[in-house]
């Protein structure tokens, strides 16, 4: 491992296509799950767009958000308002031991890494919210979490992040921010040793994302209740 960086190898995917709120959410869990290695995927809406954390009530949301598509992402957090944003997941599966890392500690290094390449890429300022930076509100982006990016009052990144047995996902948004055209492989490669261009979506990640969207992402039950038609 090359010093300053978090991976021996990563497989950066660049999503090109845009997708539905449901797929994207469905394709990082499918990446989560079959994943061989450290995965930096990026990818796009096909139209603006919200998600919501995991854990968050939609009835106590409902009067506040715009009328767009609304997705329940399986990673925590708060709303999240796409369209205009950089998104981006890191995949990384249980089997790399930094996934078992305490959470504080992973959004830390993750965004510390963001950050540099953020200040890199134009955007000077940038750095990691602290304690007297932090407001507790429902949604993200008007309220910095401990570590997201900040410059000055505002917040430029944040995140949410799921781990458990299949290992760690840690689904971001940039925001505010100046992204160059090859912003996200000099971050990857800020990220790992060794870095892997994904040509096209595997098969098997395509195959699982299509089922995830039938059994969860696309259902009313999940939006509103957490529940699915999942085995």
């Amino acid at each position: 491992m090359t010093k300053g960086t978090i991976f021996d190898t990563l497989q950066l995917w660049l999503d090109d296509a845009p997708h539905s709120a449901q797929w994207n959410m469905a394709e990082d869990q499918a990446w989560l799950e079959q994943a061989a290695h450290p995965v930096l995927r990026v990818y796009h809406w096909d139209q603006p767009s919200v998600s919501i954390g995991y854990a968050q009530r939609l009835e106590k949301l409902a009067g506040e958000l715009p009328p767009l598509p609304i997705v329940r992402r399986w990673t925590g957090g708060g709303v999240v308002f796409h369209g205009d944003d950089a998104t981006y997941s890191l995949i990384v599966p249980a089997h790399v031991d930094w996934s078992s890392l305490n959470p504080a500690t992973t959004y830390q290094q993750i965004h510390a890494s963001l950050a540099a390449a953020l200040i890199d890429c134009g955007n000077p300022g940038c750095r990691l919210a602290a304690a007297e930076d932090l407001i507790d509100l429902p949604f993200c982006f008007v309220a910095p979490a401990l570590h997201d990016i900040v410059r000055g009052k505002t917040k430029l990144a944040g995140a949410g992040q799921r781990r458990g047995k299949l290992g760690l996902l840690h689904q971001g948004s940039v925001q505010q921010a100046v992204i160059s055209g090859d912003f996200w492989s000099r971050w990857a490669g800020g990220l790992a040793a060794r870095v892997e261009v994904v040509e096209e979506l595997p098969p098997a990640i395509f195959s699982r994302a299509e089922e995830l969207v039938r059994l969860r992402y696309g259902l009313p039950q999940w939006l509103n209740e957490r529940d699915d038609l999942l085995p």
